[in-house]
C-alpha cells in the first residue's frame, strides 16, 4: 500500500482500539511512530486516547505523553477525559502527563474536559474529576458548576468574586457562570450564582441573557425572580418619576414567567409589541424553546405572530424551531393550533421544524409536524 493508506491504516488502528494490528504496523515502520493527522496534526496518543492497551503500547514505545495537536492545542489527556476514561487518565499521569493541561482552546484545562461537555454529568466522568484533583489539579468555576459542587462554587467566589464573571472562551460565545449553569441545566447551581451575585442581566458574546440558554420553565426561576424585582422597582420608580419605564424585554418575559399576568399587562399596554420596538420581539421564541405553556397562550392571545422569524444566535428560526429544539411538545401544539406554518425554513440550515426534530432524534413531534 501506498505512503497515505498505510498511515490511514495506522490511525484507524489507533482510533478502533486495535493495539493487535497497530503494535504490528508500528513493528513494520516504526518511523510512523510520530506521524500527524491532518488537518490539526492529531499524534497517535491523542487518536487513542479513549483506549488503554493503545496508549500503553504507545507510551511504551517513547510516544510524548505531553505533545499537543493544533487545533484545540490539546494532550491526549483532555481527550481521554472527555470521554470519561479513568484508567487511561491514570495511565498518562504515570508516565508524567500534565494533569491541569491549561492552554487548550477552550481554556477549560482538563478539568473542563472531564466535567463541562453535554454528557459528562455521569460517575464516569465525576472519578475523572476526583482523581485529577487527587493529583494536583483544581477546579474552576465551570467545573464547579458542572459538578454540582456547591462548596466548591463558594470558596471560589469567596476567594476571587471576578470568577462571576470570568467568560468562557470564544468557542463557548464567552459564556458567564450563570449561562453555563442554565445551560447545563444545573438549577442548584443557578439558584447559588444568584445568590453570590451573578447579575441575572449580564450578556454572551452575541449580547443575550442566561434567558437564552434556557430550554424549561423552572431551570432560571431564581434569574426571572432577580429579573422580576429590577422590574417591579423600574416601575415604581418611574411613577413615582411621572416618567415612562424603561422596558426590555426580559422583563416582559420574566413577568410572564413568575405568572404574574397583572405585571405583564401593564408591561404590554407599555409596549404594545409592534415589531419596531425590540422590547417584545422574540418573547413568543424564547418561551416556546422554554415550553412555558402558559406563556406561550398568552402572547398567542396578546396577538405575537406564530409565523414571525427572530435572530436564535446564527439563524433566523421560528417558534416551531424552538419548541422543536427544546423538545417541547405541548408548544408546538399550541402554535400549531394558532396556525403556525411547519413549512418555514430556517436561515442557516435551510431546515423546516420537521427537519429539526428529525435531526435531534424526535420522531413524535416530527410526525405531528408532518401532520400538522
Amino acid at each position: 500500500m501506498d505512503s497515505s493508506a498505510l498511515d490511514d491504516r495506522i490511525f484507524e488502528a489507533a482510533r478502533t482500539g486495535n493495539a493487535v494490528e497497530l503494535a504490528a504496523l508500528l513493528d513494520s515502520h516504526p518511523e510512523k511512530l510520530n506521524l500527524r493527522a491532518p488537518p490539526y496534526e492529531f499524534t497517535l496518543l491523542h487518536a487513542g486516547a479513549s483506549h488503554l492497551a493503545v496508549v500503553d503500547l504507545l507510551l511504551e514505545r517513547g510516544l510524548d505523553v505531553n505533545a499537543r495537536e493544533k487545533g484545540d492545542n490539546t494532550y491526549a489527556m483532555h481527550w481521554a477525559a472527555a470521554a470519561g476514561e479513568l484508567e487511561v487518565v491514570r495511565r498518562l499521569a504515570d508516565a508524567g502527563g500534565d494533569v491541569v493541561g491549561h492552554g487548550d482552546d477552550h481554556q477549560l484545562d482538563v478539568i473542563g474536559w472531564a466535567t463541562s461537555w453535554e454528557g459528562c454529568d455521569d460517575d464516569r466522568h465525576r472519578a475523572v474529576a476526583d482523581f485529577l484533583v487527587s493529583r494536583g489539579a483544581r477546579h474552576h468555576i465551570f467545573s464547579a458548576i458542572a459538578m454540582n459542587l456547591a462548596d466548591e462554587v463558594r470558596n471560589l467566589v469567596a476567594s476571587d468574586p471576578s470568577a462571576l464573571n470570568r467568560r468562557m472562551s470564544r468557542n463557548e460565545n464567552h459564556q458567564l457562570a450563570l449561562h453555563f449553569a442554565v445551560g447545563m441545566n444545573r438549577p442548584e447551581m443557578v439558584s447559588l450564582l444568584i445568590e453570590l451575585g451573578a447579575d441575572p442581566l449580564g450578556v454572551d458574546g452575541s449580547g443575550y441573557t442566561a434567558a437564552m440558554y434556557a430550554t424549561s420553565p423552572t431551570i432560571d426561576l431564581p434569574v426571572m425572580e432577580r429579573i422580576g424585582a429590577m422590574t417591579s422597582a423600574e416601575l415604581t420608580s418611574a411613577l413615582r418619576g411621572d416618567r415612562q419605564p424603561q422596558i426590555r424585554t426580559t422583563d416582559l418575559l420574566a413577568a410572564l414567567a413568575l405568572d404574574d399576568l397583572e405585571t405583564a399587562e401593564r408591561l404590554w399596554g407599555e409596549n404594545p409589541g409592534t415589531k419596531s420596538d425590540n422590547r417584545s420581539e422574540g418573547l413568543l421564541h424564547l418561551t416556546s424553546k422554554r415550553g412555558d405553556s402558559r406563556a406561550i397562550q398568552w402572547l398567542l392571545r396578546h396577538g405575537s405572530d406564530p409565523n414571525a422569524k427572530w435572530a436564535h444566535w446564527d439563524s433566523d428560526v421560528t417558534p416551531l424551531h424552538l419548541a422543536v429544539l427544546g423538545g417541547h411538545r405541548d408548544a408546538v401544539i399550541a402554535l400549531l393550533a394558532a396556525g403556525a406554518d411547519p413549512r418555514i425554513h430556517d436561515s442557516k440550515h435551510d431546515s423546516d421544524a420537521a427537519g429539526w426534530a428529525e435531526f435531534f432524534g424526535r420522531t413524535e413531534l416530527a410526525d405531528l409536524l408532518r401532520a400538522g
